[in-house]
């Protein structure tokens, strides 16, 4: 269980300077970002148990907001996936879904389908780009602006997601 945290902690650090360093730079039409620190809690281990996770997660967000200044945003985005994910996990994967993580999450992505992987992917990081992107303006007058900024971004982080994901799974191998 040690090599576990110490797994988590190596991305922890990983992805929350590749996000603050890298990717805050990223710029396409000076407002899309993607984030690719989505990967760290789409990859996270099941075997942990969900309040160590959301802790984790908060603290994750956390430290992202501190890169970005940007007030706490995106602790309560990254909290709000961390609660979720145990409930899309089960939507996306049905029966295959094991909740007391024996599998891993390259098991999930290497016997699943295609669709299932991309409904994953994508659900978490449109959830967490909502959430973002709501407390980002605070206002259902510019509503329409949050859903386009959401799916804009949403698309773009979902390359750079499953790209890295997928170079992460071929590395494990």
């Amino acid at each position: 269980m040690a090599s576990v945290y110490l797994l988590i902690l190596k991305r922890f650090i990983f992805f929350a300077l590749l996000q603050g360093l890298i990717f805050n730079n990223f710029d396409f039409y000076d407002i899309y970002d993607p984030y690719i620190c989505l990967v760290f809690i789409i990859t996270f281990p099941i075997k942990v148990d969900k309040i160590t996770f959301m802790i984790i997660s908060f603290i994750f967000g956390f430290a992202l907001d501190l890169y970005s200044n940007s007030l706490g945003i995106n602790a309560a985005a990254c909290l709000s996936i961390a609660f979720l994910r145990s409930y899309i996990l089960n939507f996306v994967f049905g029966s295959f879904y094991d909740p007391h993580g024996i599998k891993l999450i390259k098991n999930y992505v290497s016997e699943s389908t295609f669709s299932q992987k991309l409904l994953y992917i994508s659900s978490i990081i449109l959830i967490h780009h909502l959430v973002l992107f709501s407390l980002e303006t605070f206002s259902f007058e510019f509503i329409s602006l949050i859903m386009f900024k959401t799916l804009i971004t949403s698309l773009i982080s979902l390359i750079f997601c499953s790209t890295f994901i997928y170079i992460m799974i071929e590395n494990e191998k």
